[in-house]
C-alpha cells in the first residue's frame, strides 16, 4: 500500500468516525428534547397539583426518554469502534436510566416522588448535555484531522 493510499484509508476511517459522532448526537438532541418536555410536566406535577394525569403523561415522556436515551447508548456503542479503528480512546459514557423510579411515581404520587422523579430528569439532562459537550469535542478534533489528511494527500499526489 503506497503512502497516499494509507492516507485516504485512514480519513476514510476519520469520515466513518465522524459520521458516527454525528448520528449520535442527533440522537442525543432527540432524548434532550424529550427530557425538556418531562422536565416541563414534572414542574406542572410536583408545584401545581398536576395529579394522576400529569404524572401519567409525565411518565409516557419519560418511558419515551428513556427509549431515546438507550438509542443514544447504541449510537454511543458505534462511535467508540469506529474511534477505537482509528486510534482514539476518549472515554464517553452512557445515558441509561433507572426505571424503579416509574412505578415509585405513579403509585405514591406525592410531593417526595415527584422531587425524586425530578431530580432523576435532571440528572439525565446534564449527563446528555455532558455528553453533546464530549461528542462536539471529538468530533472538532477528528475535523481537523480529516483537514489535515486531505492536505497530506494533496501533497503526496504533487
Amino acid at each position: 500500500m503506497t503512502n497516499t493510499e494509507a492516507l485516504r484509508a485512514e480519513q476514510r476511517e476519520v469520515r466513518e468516525a465522524i459520521e458516527a459522532i454525528g448520528h449520535a448526537m442527533y440522537r442525543v438532541n432527540e432524548a434532550v428534547e424529550r427530557i425538556r418536555s418531562a422536565r416541563t410536566l414534572g414542574t406542572i406535577d410536583t408545584w401545581f397539583g398536576g395529579g394522576l394525569f400529569t404524572s401519567l403523561v409525565k411518565r409516557d415522556e419519560l418511558d419515551r426518554a428513556d427509549v431515546l436515551m438507550r438509542n443514544v447508548d447504541l449510537a454511543l456503542a458505534g462511535v467508540r469502534r469506529e474511534l477505537a479503528d482509528i486510534g482514539v480512546t476518549e472515554e464517553l459514557g452512557g445515558v441509561g436510566q433507572d426505571p424503579l423510579h416509574r412505578t415509585l411515581d405513579v403509585w405514591f404520587d406525592n410531593l417526595f416522588s415527584d422531587l425524586a422523579t425530578q431530580s432523576r430528569i435532571k440528572d439525565a439532562g446534564q449527563r446528555l448535555e455532558t455528553l453533546d459537550s464530549a461528542l462536539t469535542r471529538v468530533q472538532s478534533v477528528l475535523g481537523r484531522r480529516e483537514a489535515s489528511l486531505s492536505e497530506r494527500i494533496r501533497a503526496a499526489e504533487d
